[in-house]
C-alpha cells in the first residue's frame, strides 16, 4: 500500500508541498473551500475533500494552514487520525500546545518549518525545512516526503520564524526604500518594478550563490567598509 499524505490546506504554500511530494504517495487535500482542494488535487494526481475526516487513514498529515488555524486543526485532527499516524505543523509561525501534543501517546506531533519563499522554491529556487524530529526512523519518513521541497534538516524549528522574518522584514525595507529613492528621481513605476524584480532581487540571490560580478564585489567591499567604519563610531575609541 502506498503511504498516505494529507495536505490541510490548498493555499500557494500547501499547493507547492503537495506538487512536490514524491510520485508514488497517496495524496489527499484537504481545504474547506472544495473547489481549491479540487484544484490543486487534479494538478497533484490526488483526492479532494472538504472535511478533515479525509485525513483519518493518513501516516503523514501536513498542516500548512495560517498560524491561527493550526491548534484548533490538530485538535480535530487527534480525533480523527490513525494510531501511529504524524501529524506535521508546517505553519512558520503556527505552534501547537504543549498540552495537546500529549493528548494522545500513539500519535506523534512535530513541527517542520520551511526557510524559503514559496513563490521562489516554486520558480526552482531550493529551500531548507528545518523539523523538530530526532526520532530517526520518523525521520526519515518525514525527510523522504519533503525532500522535493529541498534540504531536510533536524533541527530547532523556532528558528525558522525569525529567519523568515528578518529576511523579509529587511527585503520589504530594502524595496521600499528603493521605490522612494528612485520616484523622487522621476523614474517611472514600470521601471522601478523591473529594478526591483530584476537587478534588486537578482543581485541578492547572486549574493547569496557567491556569483556576483566585478561591479557588485566592488560595492560589497565599499559596504563592509562603511560598517566597520559606523561600527567603530559606535562603539567608540
Amino acid at each position: 500500500m502506498n503511504y498516505c499524505v494529507a495536505i490541510i490546506g490548498a493555499g500557494r504554500m500547501g499547493s507547492l508541498v503537495a506538487s512536490r511530494l514524491p510520485r508514488g504517495t497517496r495524496k489527499k487535500i484537504i481545504d474547506q473551500n472544495p473547489k481549491r482542494a479540487q484544484e490543486v488535487a487534479n494538478k497533484v494526481g490526488g483526492e479532494a475533500f472538504g472535511e478533515y475526516e479525509g485525513a483519518a487513514d493518513s501516516d503523514l498529515v501536513l498542516l500548512v494552514l495560517p498560524k491561527q488555524a493550526v491548534e484548533e486543526a490538530a485538535e480535530k485532527l487527534l480525533g480523527l487520525v490513525k494510531a501511529g499516524a504524524i501529524i506535521l505543523n508546517m505553519a512558520t509561525s503556527g505552534y501547537i500546545s504543549p498540552e495537546l501534543r500529549r493528548r494522545r501517546q500513539e500519535i506523534f506531533i512535530y513541527d517542520a518549518k520551511i526557510i524559503g519563499h514559496a513563490g521562489s522554491i516554486s520558480g526552482g529556487a531550493p529551500g531548507i525545512v528545518v523539523v523538530d524530529c530526532f526520532d530517526e526512523e520518523k525521520y526519515g519518513l518525514i525527510k523522504r516526503q519533503l525532500a522535493g521541497l529541498g534540504r531536510v534538516e533536524q533541527g530547532d524549528s523556532s528558528l525558522v520564524e525569525r529567519i523568515n522574518t528578518l529576511a523579509s522584514t529587511e527585503a520589504i525595507r530594502t524595496a521600499v526604500n528603493l521605490k522612494k529613492l528612485l520616484r523622487e528621481m522621476q523614474i517611472p513605476d514600470d521601471w522601478i518594478d523591473v529594478a526591483i524584480g530584476t537587478v534588486c532581487a537578482g543581485t541578492m540571490k547572486s549574493f547569496a550563490e557567491s556569483d556576483l560580478g566585478d561591479f557588485a564585489r566592488e560595492l560589497v567591499k565599499k559596504i563592509e567598509q562603511e560598517q566597520i567604519f559606523q561600527g567603530r563610531i559606535e562603539t567608540g575609541p
